[in-house]
C-alpha cells in the first residue's frame, strides 16, 4: 500500500480543478444539443440539491491521511474519492454535509430542461477522460416529491462520474460537451 501512494499523489497532481476553464461557446452548444437524438432519462426528478466542497490538489492526500482520525474525517473522504453512496438506499451521508465540508443550493427548476439533456442516454461523440483518481468535488442529488431518486458524484478535473439510482444507460454521459454544459448551470447557482 505504501508503494502505491506516492502514484496516487502523481495522479492527484497532474488532474488539477479545472472547473473554471470548461466554459464553451453557446452557440455551437446549442448547435450540437439540437443535433442529439436522446433516449431515457437518467433520473425522474422535480427537485435537484447541489453539494460542492472547496478542496485544494494539497488537501486531496491529507484525505487519505485522516481518514482514520473520526467518522467524519472517514466520511469525507468516502464522498470526495470514494465509493459512498453505495446504493440509492445508503443516505446516511445526507446528515452529514454539512459537517464533511459541503455547502449546498437548489437548482433552479429553469435549469431542468437542460440538465435533461445532460444526464440522459444519447449516442457517443467525442469524449475526454483524464487518467487520474477522481476528486467528486460535486454531488447532484435528484429528488421526486421529497425522495430521493438519484444521485450524480461527478469529476470536472477528470471527466469521471458515479450514478446512483438509475438504470438507464450512463455510459456515453460525458459527450457533446456535457461536463463544460453542466459547469455552467451549475457556476450560475449560488450558494
Amino acid at each position: 500500500m505504501k508503494k502505491l501512494f506516492p502514484v496516487v499523489i502523481l495522479l492527484f497532481i497532474n488532474c488539477k480543478d479545472q472547473k473554471q476553464n470548461i466554459t464553451s461557446d453557446p452557440k455551437i452548444e446549442q448547435s450540437v444539443m439540437s443535433e442529439i437524438k436522446y433516449g431515457k432519462k437518467f433520473f425522474d426528478y422535480n427537485e435537484i440539491d447541489y453539494y460542492q466542497i472547496e478542496t485544494k490538489e494539497d488537501e486531496i492526500t491529507k484525505l487519505d491521511q485522516n481518514q482514520g482520525k473520526s467518522k467524519i474525517d472517514k466520511l469525507k473522504y468516502d464522498l470526495v474519492i470514494g465509493e459512498t453512496p453505495e446504493s440509492i438506499n445508503d443516505l446516511d451521508f445526507l446528515n452529514y454535509m454539512d459537517k464533511v465540508g459541503y455547502l449546498m443550493k437548489k437548482i433552479n427548476p429553469s435549469n431542468f430542461e437542460n440538465i435533461n439533456k445532460i444526464f440522459v442516454e444519447k449516442p457517443e461523440e467525442e469524449m475526454v477522460v483524464a487518467a487520474c483518481v477522481p476528486v467528486f468535488r460535486d454531488i447532484l442529488v435528484f429528488k421526486k416529491n421529497g425522495k430521493i431518486t438519484g444521485i450524480a458524484k461527478i469529476c470536472f478535473s477528470c471527466h469521471q462520474y458515479r450514478m446512483i439510482g438509475t438504470n438507464a444507460n450512463t455510459e456515453n454521459f460525458g459527450s457533446n460537451n456535457d461536463y463544460s454544459q453542466l459547469g455552467n448551470i451549475l457556476d450560475k447557482t449560488e450558494f
